[in-house]
């Protein structure tokens, strides 16, 4: 796992590329790199920091070339494949000097062209330079596990693992988004492509692109498979994704490095840890709160007792929690209303001695484990109702719910919002009227980040889980995971989202796979849970941010949102931010959307640039 970064363009760029390195120094804390390629009226340099995991050796050092073919490459991620592809390329006369699967890519690039990453397994983004074709190819895994940000200003392009390398690199005006902005509170995260700062995109997940001539073009080479009807039998059907998560387990734990498994003690760790023990030896780290209703310690001591695991407990009070907060708005690459929890458990599993951790992130967006494909269906129904029994049921059910679950449902049933909206509603941080009201400008977006809408003559819950896969996992959970594991110097592996296993389960339809409380991967490793497990009803990695807005943060919160950092009080209209707070105050309830805003202006006090050389630009 490493931190990349590349500028192609007029002038000396090597500086540049530097900087970015330095920036991302977690990223790769075991060695770094620069090369430079010179050519016509400037140069192709390409930077790298390592952390290493296959083949720590010298062999394995980045950034990578192959003096044959002229070719060098900067690499982030792990080809889980990668041992049969580097096979596959030496019986076909490829020679290799070192057992890394930076290498590999290398030589199948060598081999099959831009095409090269239809034969990778795995997380990856990459870009590579290719002295012949005077051109650098930008690559990055099908969901979107490794990001990669560039910036194209004309002139020349700038790319690496994260934006606020973008900006130390001094060619990225650090001019905030409110396109970016303006998703991020509708979705408490910045949707993909766009980011954060205005200029720096997001190469979409599943995408390649070639920068050639001072010109930047993005092709899809991946794209999910839709369900298709077959005939079902439920014991072979389980037993053969039981095998597939077997099997990519395995690969999973292909390291060079300490690794360890994150373990709540719920279905989806436990299966994780499970099957990880049967391949042999096997860390498990828990993190185990002072909080009773937030811990959940027994959970896991029960499965680590199981499968004999060597299980590790971190405990944590709540002024420790709090006093990491600063170091987690820090970690943050965008801003996001959910990282917090991310980098503490990644603090954690680094504290501990590891390199390498494996999550169970990616099974509920599989396999619907958050509910939101069958509350989708319930809304859509509802949605159909005659128009006056929707507008009463809608102001009762807004009474009864109260707060913001309150406001959307009435919203919702009132017909204030679109059909086929229901997972927008569902997933909405504010309404679109309350982030016009929030956001200078916010009128105009053209709709490209939103959602897509849901066909309700089709299979909704499919439709559910993909979404689920393509907005709040790629833009939430494995940006989170990427940032705070990171900036811990943690490779955080996911083998619920490896190719072929969510291949199988996409082609499946929603009424299978999305069975309630993930009937079906329940039923694939049912042998593998203890009964308290397979019952037990989902709990989640939960921080007691509501208390913290009641008691130790208050003050600090209030005094945030009532003058935000600028640039962002240029762009924000501060009497909506102050009801926001209000209403919070009134509902202690409701305290994700004052947490959310607090967040964002952490956010932009971490940005490195001093406040007065970043640009405001309101659309």
């Amino acid at each position: 796992m490493c931190g990349i970064a590349a500028a192609v363009g007029p002038g000396d760029l090597a500086a540049a590329v530097e900087a970015m390195c330095e920036q991302m120094h977690a990223r790769g804390p075991d060695g770094g790199g620069l090369v430079r390629i010179p050519r016509d009226g400037g140069a192709a340099v390409l930077g790298n920091r390592r952390l290493a995991i296959i083949d720590p050796s010298p062999a394995g050092r980045q950034p990578m070339s192959d003096p044959a073919r002229g070719t060098t490459i900067s690499f982030n991620g792990m080809i889980y494949n990668f041992r049969e592809l580097r096979d596959r390329l030496a019986g076909e006369g490829e020679l290799f000097s070192s057992e890394c699967d930076t290498e590999v890519v290398l030589k199948a690039y060598g081999r099959y062209g831009a095409d090269c990453v239809r034969h990778l397994r795995g997380m990856f983004a990459f870009a590579l330079w290719d002295r012949r074709r005077g051109e650098l190819l930008l690559a990055r895994d099908r969901l979107g596990i490794k990001p990669l940000y560039y910036h194209d200003d004309g002139l020349r392009l700038v790319c690496a693992s994260q934006v606020k390398a973008l900006l130390a690199s001094g060619l990225v005006p650090a001019r905030l988004s409110p396109a970016g902005l303006r998703t991020y509170l509708r979705y408490g995260a910045v949707s993909e492509p766009l980011t954060a700062i205005d200029g720096v995109r997001a190469l979409p997940a599943g995408h390649r692109a070639t920068y050639r001539d001072g010109r930047l073009e993005l092709e899809r080479y991946w794209e999910p498979p839709e369900p298709v009807e077959e005939a079902w039998v439920p014991e072979a059907g389980a037993w053969e994704l039981r095998e597939l998560l077997a099997e990519s387990i395995r690969r999973h734990l292909v390291s060079d490095a300490p690794l360890g498994v994150f373990l709540s003690g719920g279905v989806d760790s436990t299966a994780l840890a499970a099957l990880a023990a049967r391949e042999g030896d096997v860390t498990t780290l828990t993190v185990v709160f002072d909080d009773p209703s937030l811990s959940e310690a027994a959970y896991a001591r029960l499965v680590a007792d199981r499968i004999g695991s060597h299980h590790i407990e971190v405990p944590l009070s709540a002024p420790e929690l709090l006093s990491s907060l600063p170091e987690a708005f820090a970690a943050m690459d965008q801003p996001t209303f959910d990282g917090v929890n991310t980098y503490v458990i990644s603090r954690a599993a680094h504290e501990a001695g590891l390199k390498v951790a494996l999550s169970g992130l990616g099974a509920d967006e599989l396999f619907d484990g958050y509910g939101n494909g069958r509350r989708a269906v319930r809304l859509e129904r509802v949605r159909a109702l005659p128009g006056p029994a929707a507008t009463a049921a809608g102001t009762m059910v807004g009474r009864v719910l109260g707060g913001s679950r309150g406001d959307k449902a009435r919203a919702w049933l009132r017909g204030e919002i679109e059909p086929g909206a229901s997972y927008e509603l569902l997933r909405g941080l504010f309404g679109a009227r309350e982030v016009s009201g929030l956001l200078r400008g916010a009128a105009g977006a053209d709709g490209s980040e939103r959602p897509d809408s849901i066909d309700v003559s089709g299979d909704v819950l499919g439709q559910v889980s993909a979404l689920e896969l393509t907005t709040y996992m790629r833009n939430v959970l494995l940006r989170d995971a990427d940032a705070m594991g990171m900036a811990c110097s943690l490779e955080v592996r996911v083998p619920y989202l490896d190719d072929p296993f969510v291949e199988r389960a996409l082609r499946l339809p929603g009424r299978i796979r999305c069975a309630p409380e993930k009937a079906l991967l329940v039923a694939a490793t049912r042998d593998l849970l203890p009964a308290q497990v397979a019952v037990r009803r989902k709990h989640g990695f939960l921080l007691p941010i509501g208390g913290w807005l009641k008691n130790g943060l208050r003050a600090e919160v209030e005094a945030a949102l009532r003058e935000p950092p600028e640039p962002l009080a240029s762009l924000l209209q501060t009497e909506a931010v102050g009801r926001v707070w209000e209403s919070h105050l009134r509902d202690g309830g409701r305290w994700l959307q004052p947490w959310a805003l607090y967040a964002l202006c952490r956010w932009v006090e971490s940005i490195e640039a001093p406040a007065a050389r970043v640009l405001v630009e309101a659309r």
